[in-house]
């Protein structure tokens, strides 16, 4: 099927160019225009301290603030302090039209509309430092730039309609997934930036379905001994945060460690690769799964080729067992695909208007009627072991959103499974991997057997939580209860920091986010319900059905679409 899709370039334009599209469709958000002065006066100057703006100074590179403003006659002077992390946000903007800025109860960034910076001359001015009282002559101000409210765009960013999906790059379809969904992202700060790291608590679309996550966070390490993340909505929807705590695993440094679905950790030291691995329609599909190497099982055989009407896609793989082991590890690196997500928005237009009344009465049903129904539609990626009896379900690996794979471990019990004896006398087992159609990317199978080994878990609660706007967020995120951190808007996002826990020598420290919550998409579609449509998604299998279906369209029409975009 690769063969269909964009090359990786095309792919990462097509969702850069579907984000930017995005962004006025979704309100919540204001615009701010700069006014320029070019000869700043000491007048000019006493008038901003009398309107109570807050100043920003900038030498060069650098941006200060400057507080305890006293001006006289051709000077002035005041005392330099840190501006905090939010107002960097700011500290340089487009002069030549209007900016965006957030304003909700739990994101409002209306304190960029009382910004002046001044820009002073470098050559002329000592470097300043925090706590620096410092005395400027106003000559040495090369410009200041006022931020106001852009009212005109802001009430035209407001009536702008719903942009087409479609856009044509190189001469080709490529559907860009304007009702696309997500979950938390989060950033991790390396050195002088913020990396992606993943996504929390994929598919707990309703409040029922809330639920604990563990992110793996590799190579975060600290800095000046402390852990900073970012917290970010970047979607169409409604975050619902109520847990963020730093896992730091003390073990040996021969080992690897991994939290499995319901949060107990897990060592592994030499995990092995199966020593066969097919598909449902016996395709060898070895050389992608046994090393990361982004090579995918897309879980993509048609029911023509696997003789499953529903469309689902297996993996089957035989692992070598040592003799007298009955337990292992099952490490997959995996994730969900962006095509799975697009279907996924797709089923949700056939609830037409009443949409928003369909997400709150799922909020009140049981959490297991859900569950249930995603496990039906093989929305879960579902494991299982042959037995004498048949195949015996173990477990399921849970949604974890379609932007980035991680590391996913599960203890497998295989004392009943069937046990088969090579010429070679190897002893194996075969496991079963099944998904709907197209809604995982498999890059990397393995099963460990050996037993866990001893190592220590540091639960770290944050020691700082603020929205880009200065909200204090802590206590939102520190227990779990029913306080929430409240993410509304495309572009809310918190920086939570951590203290490091103490080091020992020989330990390696492996670090994860433990988080909990869910979310809410936001939608708007035209129309009634088309209950038949609806209804017939109560039978299993139909989503994964409806996947194929979809996708045979898109084949049949030569549309290429860009689902296997990750971020880069």
């Amino acid at each position: 099927m690769d063969s269909f899709f964009l090359n990786r370039t095309a792919k990462i334009v097509a969702v850069f160019i579907a984000l930017i599209f995005l962004g006025p469709l979704q309100g919540c958000m204001f615009y701010y225009k700069v006014q320029t002065v070019n000869k700043v006066t000491s007048e000019e100057i006493k008038t901003y301290d009398s309107l109570k703006k807050y100043i920003i100074v900038h030498q060069g590179d650098s941006a200060w603030h400057l507080d305890k403003i006293a001006i006289k006659e051709n000077s002035f002077a005041g005392e330099v302090a840190v501006l905090p992390y939010y107002r960097h946000k700011f500290d340089t903007t487009d002069p030549r039209g209007g900016n965006r800025y957030h304003n909700t109860k739990n994101n409002s960034e209306r304190y960029v509309l009382e910004e002046v910076h001044l820009y002073l001359k470098d050559s002329i001015v000592p470097k300043m430092r925090a706590g620096d009282y410092i005395s400027l002559d106003v000559s040495t101000v090369r410009k200041s730039e006022v931020y106001t409210k852009a009212n005109g765009r802001t009430a035209a960013s407001w009536a702008i309609p719903a942009v087409t999906p479609l856009l044509v790059i190189g001469g080709i379809i490529t559907i860009v997934v304007t009702t696309k969904s997500s979950c938390p992202l989060v950033y991790t700060k390396k050195d002088n930036s913020f990396d992606f790291a993943g996504e929390i608590f994929g598919g707990a679309v309703f409040s029922s379905l809330e639920r604990h996550d563990y992110l793996p966070l590799p190579g975060f390490k600290p800095l000046k001994n402390k852990y900073q993340l970012i917290i970010s909505n970047g979607l169409p929807e409604i975050q619902y945060i109520n847990l963020a705590e730093l896992w730091i695993v003390n073990h040996p440094k021969n080992m690897s460690v991994l939290p499995d679905r319901q949060g107990a950790v897990h060592s592994f030291s030499k995990p092995e690769a199966p020593a066969k691995a097919v598909s449902l329609a016996n395709s060898d599909i070895l050389p992608l799964i046994n090393k990361k190497d982004k090579q995918y099982f897309r879980f993509d055989e048609t029911p023509s080729m696997t003789g499953d009407t529903n469309a689902f896609n297996t993996a089957f793989l035989t692992f070598t067992v040592p003799a007298g082991i009955h337990n292992g590890k099952l490490i997959i690196s995996a994730g969900n695909s962006m095509w799975g997500d697009y279907t996924y928005g797709e089923f949700t237009k056939f609830f037409g208007s009443k949409y928003g009344e369909w997400i709150k009465e799922q909020g009140k049903e049981p959490a297991e009627k859900n569950i249930h129904w995603k496990e039906q539609q093989r929305f879960t990626l579902m494991v299982y072991v042959e037995t004498s009896g048949g195949w015996h379900f173990v477990d399921y690996f849970d949604l974890i959103g379609p932007l980035g794979a991680r590391d996913l471990i599960m203890p497998v019990d295989f004392s009943q499974a069937i046990v088969s004896v090579s010429a070679e006398s190897n002893r194996t087992i075969r496991v079963k991997l099944e998904s709907g159609f197209k809604l995982w990317d498999l890059d990397y199978a393995a099963m460990d057997f050996s037993k866990d080994t001893l190592f220590t878990v540091d639960r770290v609660k944050p020691s700082s939580a603020q929205t880009e706007s200065g909200t204090d967020v802590i206590h939102s995120l520190s227990i779990d209860d029913t306080t929430y951190y409240v993410q509304q808007c495309i572009g809310e996002k918190g920086l939570v920091i951590f203290n490091d826990s103490p080091g020992l020598n020989e330990i390696k420290k492996s670090v994860f986010l433990h988080s909990k919550g869910y979310y809410e998409h936001v939608r708007h579609y035209p129309g009634l319900p088309d209950y038949k449509q609806l209804l017939s998604f109560l039978v299993p299998g139909k989503f994964s059905r409806f996947s194929y279906e979809n996708h045979m369209k898109f084949m049949k029409n030569n549309w290429a679409f860009a689902p296997e975009t990750k971020l880069p």
